[in-house]
């Protein structure tokens, strides 16, 4: 339900927007959005649904990937699915392949996934999730999103273009995001 409150909002920010009570609305589905992400902790419920919200934000970036050839960093929707992800792997920071949390984050990845993520490729997915937390700055691109959703409901037009020029080391998320990509077949 989160994810498709998540792919709605997005939708609409990309609907010219004229008046200020729409502008409202966005606004009002935005903090809606924001405020059902899950948090990362150590219970077993919590790694399962951010394995599912990272998944699901996953699938969707591979989707546009394939669309693309690329992580466009200009585009609302792959900041927002790549806000998503970040949130969702900060669990995993620490985390061994033989911790509770991990395994079940991925049980909680193929399902969000959709089976894009599968028991054979989940090994060098997670080892690029993994690398992706704990050796890329994510906070750039969460803080910088957080920003880019705030300038939506004043300005949709141009909003995808303050949210990619915003975020510092957008080929470096991009890239590594790219690698995870590359382990799926097109």
């Amino acid at each position: 339900m989160k994810r498709i409150l998540t792919l709605l909002v997005t939708l609409a920010a990309f609907i010219a927007i004229e008046s200020n009570a729409d502008a409202q609305v966005l606004k009002n589905l935005f903090k809606k959005a924001t405020t059902e992400t899950t948090t990362t902790e150590t219970a077993a419920p919590t790694a399962t649904t951010n394995g599912q919200a990272a998944g699901a934000a996953l699938k969707a970036i591979y989707n546009q990937y394939k669309v693309d050839g690329k992580v466009d960093m200009g585009n609302m929707t792959n900041l927002l699915n790549l806000a998503t992800l970040a949130t969702n792997i900060q669990g995993l920071k620490g985390q061994t392949s033989k911790t509770a949390f991990y395994k079940d984050f991925v049980k909680g990845l193929i399902v969000g996934s959709n089976n894009l993520v599968t028991e054979t490729n989940s090994t060098s997915i997670m080892s690029g999730l993994t690398n992706l937390v704990n050796n890329v700055d994510l906070s750039s691109l969460t803080t910088k999103t957080e920003d880019a959703k705030a300038a939506l409901t004043e300005k949709l037009t141009t909003a995808s273009g303050k949210a990619s020029a915003a975020v510092e080391n957008a080929n470096e998320i991009a890239g590594a995001v790219t690698n995870i990509l590359n382990l799926f077949k097109k």
